[in-house]
């Protein structure tokens, strides 16, 4: 009799203990994933609309974005803010230099007298003032005539720009040794950091002292109209 109720207690325990078992795996590997799985979504669903509020209140708010530092420096050069006679005439004398070419005059649209003491417009040496001086007789056999220098204009000046926007426009006249040096001294004056324009280019046949000048039989003149631009803000 003993032995039955022993049984009968043994079983129960072990009926009770697979109950247990079979709950806690039903809740390990059912009921727990479900709960992590939501509340991982929960959280991306709050990652979303945080990432929504956001996105609405940068399209409501107008962002300004400043200019890099770097970039309106590079701006500067290309259009700056004066004239810059002078880094102009000092770029022309590099270009001069590194084509092996001789600037004869540059004449600038009502810039002239700032040009006027730049090398590259030539000066009237004493030497030069006192042979003058000496043949008056020959002076007076010529006809009293004057030569203006026509102020270049460059076809942009008609055309509608900002009113900050500024040109200037200026002749260049110069001797190279041959086609090919010429042509260094225009790819040059186009890959200047400031920005240029090169409206109008003649050629003419040099004289016989500009071919000794050059020490070439080659040797073009040329007459090139350029236009660059400065930006006037006040």
């Amino acid at each position: 009799m003993n032995n039955l109720v022993s049984n009968k207690r043994t079983g129960s325990l072990l009926l009770v203990a697979l109950v247990v078992v079979i709950l806690g795996a039903i809740y390990y590997f059912v009921i727990y994933p479900l709960s992590e799985e939501k509340n991982s979504k929960e959280v991306i669903v709050s990652n979303v609309r945080n990432e929504v509020a956001v996105l609405q209140e940068q399209l409501t708010t107008p962002e300004v974005e400043e200019e890099p530092e770097e970039h309106t420096f590079t701006l500067k050069k290309k259009v700056p803010l004066t004239r810059e006679l002078d880094k102009l005439i000092r770029s022309i004398e590099e270009i001069e230099l590194i084509s092996e070419s001789k600037i004869v005059s540059v004449n600038f649209n009502n810039y002239d007298e700032v040009v006027a003491e730049s090398p590259l417009v030539p000066t009237q040496t004493q030497e030069e003032t006192n042979e003058e001086n000496t043949q008056t007789t020959d002076i007076a056999d010529l006809t009293d005539t004057t030569t203006e220098t026509e102020t270049p204009v460059s076809p942009v000046a008609n055309i509608i720009l900002p009113p900050q926007l500024k040109l200037i426009t200026f002749n260049i006249s110069v001797l190279t040794k041959d086609y090919d040096h010429f042509m260094q001294f225009m790819e040059e004056l186009e890959k200047t950091e400031r920005i240029v324009r090169v409206d109008q280019l003649s050629f003419s046949l040099p004289g016989e002292e500009q071919f000794y000048v050059m020490d070439s039989v080659d040797a073009i003149l040329a007459e090139i109209q350029v236009t660059t631009f400065y930006y006037d803000g006040e």
